[in-house]
């Protein structure tokens, strides 16, 4: 197995330097290890495990229920996206790496750095293949280039905020496996307790606001509005507000814990 270079002096181009060799580094690692094929499939199985079922929910009520269903999907493979940067900073935390890491001068925030990009990269990978799969079976964005952007941007925002949470959790984290089962839960209730399956009439009600204004519905009902050209400003608030309320509270915790780990 090839290893990367990693520079060993802390002026800000070496920063940089750093920065690129681990990212570069993470990639090739999820490559080699399925890490990126799955982001790429991984959508399909999960739309196929919800709209075989349930397609008839929507089709004809006038609407199509893959219209309705990709946002979700979309969000899970986020999700998956969290598990896998979880189990990144478990592997470099606990293996060879992060030992080196901490035996070398490298920048203390540059390896949860890489880590995140990396992730980013899986994130667009998983939202590539879930559209195409939306393509297939009639999902289409509407209302132009901006409509496009926001719906792919608000997505990879959100890998992006959750995956700092599970790079914590990652690097606390007795081995890789904890790490993912840990969050395994999680990303299920987060799913099926969402409106992005079906409306929130479709739970009791006494659940429903919980269903309404968790992360994952709000987030899926920004998406639903740009795809279908009609976005709501107050949606696409409340889902800004979630993701840099994630974003900055894991990101805070990640960099004390990457501090203390150093």
């Amino acid at each position: 197995m090839t290893t990367t270079a990693i520079p060993t002096t802390q002026d800000s181009g070496s920063w940089a330097t750093q920065w690129s060799a681990l990212s570069a580094r993470s990639v090739l690692q999820g490559a080699r290890e399925g890490e990126l094929a799955f982001a790429l499939v991984g959508p399909l199985v999960f739309f196929i495990c919800f709209y075989v079922p349930l397609r008839h929910s929507l089709d004809g009520n006038g609407g199509s229920y893959a219209q309705y269903l990709i946002p979700v999907i979309v969000l899970q493979a986020m999700l998956f996206t969290a598990m896998s940067a979880a189990d990144r900073a478990a592997h470099d935390t606990h293996g060879g790496m992060g030992a080196r890491l901490r035996s070398l001068p490298v920048g203390r925030l540059v390896g949860m750095c890489a880590r995140a990009t990396a992730n980013t990269a899986r994130a667009a990978l998983s939202l590539i293949g879930a559209v195409v799969v939306g393509l297939i079976f009639g999902f289409r964005i509407h209302g132009g280039v901006t409509h496009v952007v926001a719906f792919a941007g608000l997505a990879v925002l959100f890998a992006l905020a959750i995956s700092f949470g599970a790079d914590a959790l990652g690097s606390l984290s007795r081995s890789r496996e904890a790490a993912g089962i840990v969050l395994l839960v999680p990303q299920l209730l987060l799913t099926m307790l969402s409106t992005g399956i079906v409306p929130a009439e479709g739970f009791p009600e006494w659940i429903r606001p919980i269903v309404r204004n968790q992360p994952v519905s709000v987030i899926a009902d920004a998406l639903r509005g740009l795809a279908a050209g009609d976005p709501s400003g107050s949606a696409i608030a409340a889902s800004l507000a979630w993701i840099a309320a994630l974003g900055i509270g894991f990101a805070l915790i990640a960099i004390r814990i990457e501090h203390r780990e150093r």
